[in-house]
């Protein structure tokens, strides 16, 4: 009884015809170009979402600005001494830290931050400042003054300290501020650097903001309350 393989009424120790393979190529050079432009499509997306969410971050970019000093200097009984913080971006900022240093040492106390803008005699002559806290959120093209002091009598004394006389005025006084924008990103920004704020992950902060200002305030308080 002889063998019999070809059930099929194909001869398999053939070569496959021409034809089939060019079949073959077509089909998996087709699938090779509709792999390759849905990759392409895949990237177009991707950086068009990306393109248009730079986009939007650009739309509402805060950017805080950090003023100090004395200003109206020429009417020395109506000059200011004054602390302000402006958004001059276009977007909302959340203000999150802000932290006072001396020479590279944070002004925990507002004894030390007072002598560190005026000498005891010009202290001892200005009224209270008008305060607010410098953190939280502020609006495009808004500013708050976290610490304001009206010279009055004071200011008879303003140009000599200003000069030097009582040693350097606003001597190393830096103020940094860390804030965010509605996408989360972040920045840091310090008074005496005047540079361009710096990208950070976060600002560090869980609930509570870091407000000297406000602690300067509270500080304030308690010891009206002692006296």
């Amino acid at each position: 009884m002889s063998e019999n393989n070809d059930t099929t009424g194909l001869d398999l120790s053939r070569a496959p015809h021409k034809s089939i393979i060019k079949r073959i190529d077509i089909g998996l050079m087709t699938g090779l170009c509709a792999l390759f432009l849905s990759l392409v499509g895949v990237v177009t997306s991707r950086a068009s979402y990306k393109m248009n969410q730079e986009t939007q971050k650009a739309r509402v970019l805060p950017i805080i600005d950090i003023d100090m000093g004395y200003e109206n200097i020429g009417d020395r009984s109506n000059a200011i001494f004054v602390v302000r913080l402006s958004n001059v971006g276009a977007g909302l900022a959340n203000v999150q830290r802000v932290t006072v240093f001396q020479n590279g040492e944070t002004v925990e106390d507002i004894e030390r931050f007072d002598a560190a803008i005026m000498n005891g005699r010009m202290r001892s002559n200005v009224g209270y400042p008008v305060t607010t806290a410098s953190t939280g959120y502020l609006r495009a093209g808004a500013s708050i003054e976290p610490r304001r002091y009206r010279m009055g009598a004071a200011g008879s004394e303003l140009g000599a300290y200003l000069r030097g006389q009582y040693g350097p005025p606003l001597d190393g006084l830096d103020i940094e501020a860390c804030y965010c924008s509605v996408f989360n990103d972040c920045w840091e920004v310090r008074y005496l650097d005047r540079k361009a704020a710096q990208p950070v992950k976060s600002c560090g902060i869980d609930e509570t903001p870091v407000d000297y200002f406000q602690n300067y305030i509270d500080q304030t308080a308690a010891k009206r309350l002692e006296n």
